[in-house]
């Protein structure tokens, strides 16, 4: 059973963590997240750059020209195969996490000076300032916050969540950027 208590501005709910919720989360960030996209833009795009400069340079100190054909082969066909390759291995990872049926019970709290994700009572570690949020994300199931760097809440998605989440976006001010039909399910 969730519990939403709503008072003025401050907000706060019990939620239930699904292993289905941290199944579309680890979906989401092998695919779609911040770190994921620059993997696959560098990777992509900088690998078939190198092998291109890379040929020319050889060919510049060897006088000849069969190094920047090569070079300029060699990028083009990574520039076909490596994504390709790239969504097959993410693929292959989705399809080692498995689907366990734990349940957490967590609170989840906003209110006009911070955030807070907690099991029983907020300790200063669970509590989070507007200004800590990096991004706010939509996808079918749940809510992705991210904070800092490296910490990220994961709320599942209902109305009363949503007008939470709405609150972080207004006392953040930040955009919800919205994959409102990425789940873990999508991508088998």
């Amino acid at each position: 059973m969730q519990n939403f208590k709503f008072q003025g501005k401050h907000m706060q709910k019990d939620i239930v963590l699904k292993s289905e919720n941290l199944l579309d989360y680890q979906a989401f960030i092998l695919f779609f997240s911040r770190q994921a996209r620059k993997q696959y833009l560098l990777n992509t795009f900088g690998i078939s750059g190198e092998a291109m400069l890379a040929g020319f340079i050889v060919d510049m100190l060897a006088k000849t020209q069969i190094f920047t054909i090569v070079g300029i082969v060699f990028g083009l066909f990574w520039l076909v195969f490596y994504p390709i390759f790239l969504k097959n291995r993410r693929k292959a990872a989705l399809k080692n996490l498995s689907l366990t049926h734990n349940e957490k019970h967590m609170k989840f709290e906003v209110n006009e000076n911070f955030i807070a994700f907690y099991e029983n009572e907020p300790s200063e570690n669970e509590k989070f300032s507007f200004a800590s949020v990096s991004e706010i994300y939509e996808l079918k199931n749940i809510f992705i916050i991210f904070l800092y760097e490296k910490i990220h809440l994961i709320i599942p998605k209902d109305a009363d969540s949503a007008k939470m989440i709405g609150l972080v976006a207004k006392n953040a001010n930040k955009h919800i950027l919205r994959l409102e039909n990425f789940e873990f399910k999508s991508l088998k």
